[in-house]
């Protein structure tokens, strides 16, 4: 499932961030992060979104984790959430690749995530990532629920909720979005500035002509470099 080599460095991006995000938890809005997607001009586009959290419980034969969803032991993909109505739907249908930008003003910290993003509508035949979808419509807050209804689907000021109190499907615009990093820049501005740059590669591992485990497999790279 994962091979890993950090070169000059012995800590990944991902156990870097895992410390930041402990530090930061209590802070409000230590969860916003910057997503930028680029439209069909090829000009940049960007905005604040709610990060909420890893896809921990992603099944290790499902397509995502053999393309590499692991990351020094724990998991890569971020999982956040958009309105099919929104203009970033057609951005990421234009081109994929984003980047998201995560300030930790507690610790001085910033780290530039890059990769694809994917969009889970309820149009989506993976069970693993409908199940997620719907798990992350039943989590928000009332008051966000209630962002992706209109007047005709809801009562307003329902929270999403039916008579009984119980959370209503998620409609057809609530969609579950990852991000799926493939290079990180990661900055410390504290003490004795540091950077370092973690990038996923993929590499060959197979054995003779007639080996049908024979196939491409991702690690991660990583290496100091100058501020």
């Amino acid at each position: 499932m994962e091979n890993e080599s950090f070169g000059e460095t012995d800590q990944s991006w991902r156990s870097l961030l895992e410390v930041s995000i402990a530090k930061s938890r209590k802070i409000r809005g230590s969860n916003y992060v910057q997503i930028a997607t680029t439209n069909e001009n090829n000009e940049p586009r960007c905005r604040t979104v709610v990060f909420r959290g890893f896809f921990n419980n992603l099944p290790e034969n499902h397509p995502m984790t053999l393309n590499g969803g692991y990351c020094d032991g724990k998991p890569i993909l971020m999982k956040m959430c958009t309105d099919l109505r929104s203009k970033k739907v057609e951005e990421v249908a234009y081109q994929p690749i984003s980047e998201m930008v995560w300030w930790f003003p507690k610790t001085s910290e910033q780290y530039r995530v890059r990769g694809p993003l994917s969009l889970v509508g309820d149009d989506n035949d993976d069970r693993v990532l409908q199940i997620a979808r719907k798990e992350l419509w039943g989590n928000l807050g009332d008051p966000s629920r209630e962002s992706f209804l209109d007047a005709a689907t809801t009562k307003i000021g329902s929270g999403g909720r039916d008579d009984e109190g119980k959370v209503v499907p998620p409609p057809a615009n609530f969609l579950l979005m990852l991000l799926d990093p493939t290079y990180v820049d990661y900055l410390r501005l504290t003490g004795a500035q540091y950077r370092q740059i973690d990038q996923r590669r993929q590499s060959q591992h197979g054995g003779d002509d007639n080996d049908d485990d024979d196939k491409s497999q991702s690690y991660w790279s990583s290496k100091e470099v100058d501020p």
